[in-house]
């Protein structure tokens, strides 16, 4: 997906590349912060995170809020959704995913998980507090994720969703690394 919403599908074949556009650029702007995740019903999500980092010293990013559209392809269009049932999104800059948790009871419905996204912050400001928390879409309350020692903020914050036998998935472990 690129920085306006549109998504791209790039067939390699050989030395011969090409460039299908399989849904047209919806922002209006290009956005650092735009993700796309597949819900267990199949929709095909796109995620819009809202940040703002702080004027005074020091400049820390925080996340104030979250779009989730569904994504029509044959309409080539969005619908916004309010709530995501049963599942969870977890979102940052190493992984994007929705899981049910029927599937993974140790996540909380409707609720998105972010970390830290943006690699050049991450580089530049590794000694502040890492933006890692928890959205609730239903009261759309925040829960912090970070710890208070600033000697756990590098490297970045990702998530781990081990899957140790090909044919048995564990329980999720989610996870932030700091």
């Amino acid at each position: 997906m690129n920085r306006q919403g549109g998504i791209h599908r790039y067939t390699i074949a050989g030395s011969f590349a090409s460039c299908e556009i399989i849904f047209q650029d919806v922002l209006p702007y290009n956005a650092f912060n735009v993700y796309i995740a597949r819900a267990s019903s199949g929709d095909v999500l796109q995620i819009w995170r809202h940040t703002d980092i702080q004027e005074e010293e020091p400049k820390e990013m925080h996340t104030y809020g979250f779009e989730i559209y569904k994504i029509d392809l044959e309409k080539q269009r969005v619908v916004q959704l309010n709530a995501l049932g049963d599942d969870a999104l977890l979102i940052g800059h190493s992984y994007t995913c929705c899981l049910p948790t029927k599937k993974y009871p140790k996540l909380l419905p409707n609720h998105v998980y972010f970390t830290d996204y943006s690699e050049y912050w991450l580089l530049e400001k590794k000694h502040i507090r890492r933006d890692v928390g928890v959205y609730n879409l239903e009261d759309q309350s925040f829960h912090d994720l970070v710890t208070p020692q600033l000697w756990l903020n590098w490297p970045n914050p990702i998530w781990i969703t081990p899957k140790f036998y090909k044919d048995r998935p564990i329980s999720i472990l989610y996870y932030y690394f700091l």
